[in-house]
């Protein structure tokens, strides 16, 4: 149950509050609220790896959007942080579900394309996102 979200600008989670009938709070409160069990993380990527550490110093599991952070050196601290909290983090890769993907996936397993060697792919969304995207929207729920 979507309990609560957050936005760099105030106005946007209210907005997204009033459509998905939950509270419009600051990422602190929500954070620190010990009722919210679990976040989504939808921010900006430098601020991946400081979200991730604190929900999970908060007792909340976590599903964050790749990547999780710039530099590869914070990501593996970031793991190194988060380790001993025992609670379970996803990295949402957007990609593995998308049908496109999906259709490429089973064609290659099907042996339609032939062995491959190397897979490169450049994507497009192919239509524009259905919100404006600030520097840092944050959604959590919990139950």
């Amino acid at each position: 149950m979507l309990v609560a979200v957050s936005d760099y600008v105030a106005t946007n989670a209210e907005t997204l509050a009033a459509q998905y009938g939950c509270a419009a709070r600051t990422t602190e409160e929500i954070i620190a609220d010990g009722e919210i069990d679990a976040a989504l993380i939808a921010t900006s990527t430098d601020t991946h790896s400081d979200l991730i550490e604190a929900a999970t110093a908060a007792g909340k599991a976590v599903l964050c959007e790749e990547p999780v952070e710039l530099s590869l050196d914070r990501a593996r601290a970031c793991q190194s942080n988060i380790a001993g909290h025992g609670l379970p983090v996803m990295i949402g890769f957007n990609r593995r579900f998308d049908p496109n993907f999906g259709a490429l996936k089973a064609a290659l397993d099907a042996g339609e394309i032939g062995k491959p060697e190397l897979l490169s792919i450049t994507s497009f969304d192919p239509a524009p996102r259905l919100w404006p995207m600030s520097r840092s929207p944050v959604v959590y729920s919990g139950t």
